[in-house]
């Protein structure tokens, strides 16, 4: 039995994340996606994915902790309870960048770098989108220009393109949930939900 799963994140990476950590599990597909562009959205129709969950459509929800203190806490600030089990509402600790961090192989690999410049415990960065930035100061000249920000630009001009790319062809969920605890009790919700479907 095949179960789809409506796939919501704040951005194009989280996207991306979310539509590779579904494509893991054989029992699943993404047979819609939603880009909120920002937490603001995600946050005002929570409660409706919460109930397409409950209607039997499960919702996957992929959002950043920010500088929330814990993922719990912010669970609780949108929802005001547990999420029901068939709304995947998960957190990345504490952008979805330190998830992609977390596979220093895959990140030196990109950047061409040396694998002991990429952080050894992304989840404890405070702002994992500024670090991978500066990191890529040091990468060649087309994803040095593109990842950087110009102007008031909070990301460079082909961030989302090329770390979308990075995510589907370099970046490893089984390397980056050894580094990324938050990756890896995501990676087990959706299992958990994938053994239910094919039960």
């Amino acid at each position: 039995m095949l179960s789809t799963v409506y796939l919501v994140a704040e951005d194009v990476p989280g996207l991306a994340v979310g539509r590779k950590l579904v494509a893991e599990q054989s029992s699943l597909s993404v047979y819609r996606e939603k880009n909120g562009h920002g937490f603001g959205n995600l946050k005002k129709k929570a409660p409706s994915y919460e109930q397409m969950g409950k209607d039997g459509v499960p919702v996957l929800m992929l959002t950043d902790l920010d500088t929330a203190p814990c993922p719990s806490g912010k669970i609780h600030d949108w929802l005001g309870r547990k999420p029901s089990r068939g709304f995947l509402f998960r957190i990345c600790v504490r952008e979805v960048e330190a998830w992609l961090l977390a596979d220093r192989e895959a990140m030196a690999a990109f950047l061409k770098i040396k694998e002991d410049q990429v952080p050894s415990a992304p989840e404890s960065l405070q702002d994992p989108k500024a670090s991978l930035i500066k990191l890529a100061q040091k990468a060649p000249r087309p994803i040095r220009v593109g990842l950087t920000p110009r102007g008031s630009a909070p990301i460079g001009p082909d961030y989302n393109d090329l770390l979308s790319g990075f995510i589907s062809d370099l970046w490893s969920i089984s390397r980056a949930s050894d580094r990324a605890p938050s990756l890896a009790r995501a990676r087990q919700r959706i299992a958990e939900l994938a053994s239910a479907v094919a039960a």
